[in-house]
């Protein structure tokens, strides 16, 4: 039988510091593929990864977009010494909320204010 009770969501919360984060938006530059942001609050970098299989390459593109576009200075960093990173799973593109159900998930990368 088919539920029409709707499904439980959440709002998409920055990991850092809980301020609800803008939608994603598609990104000008050399190689952003995939849509992203900015926290209004504490400034951490995001970008969504719709499939939850390009990780890699999503986490680099938030690590990039933390770095304002220098691949050098974003390759040269290192995880818990120079930034943060955390990610949402079960995010849902269409609804910018996470449900039970979706399966996208957003990489958030905040830079430590030494690097």
């Amino acid at each position: 039988m088919l539920d029409m009770r709707g499904e439980r969501t959440a709002p998409v919360l920055c990991p850092f510091c809980r301020t609800e984060v803008p939608r994603p938006q598609e990104l000008e530059g050399l190689w952003y593929e995939f849509d992203g942001g900015q926290c209004p609050r504490c400034g951490a970098s995001f970008a969504v990864d719709p499939t939850a299989r390009n990780g890699g390459a999503v986490i680099t593109q938030a690590l990039v977009q933390a770095c304002g576009g220098d691949w050098d200075k974003a390759l040269g960093l290192a995880v818990e010494t120079d930034f943060e990173e955390a990610y949402l799973t079960h995010y849902d593109s269409y609804s910018h909320r996470l449900k039970a159900t979706a399966f996208g998930t957003m990489y958030f990368i905040r830079l430590r204010p030494e690097a």
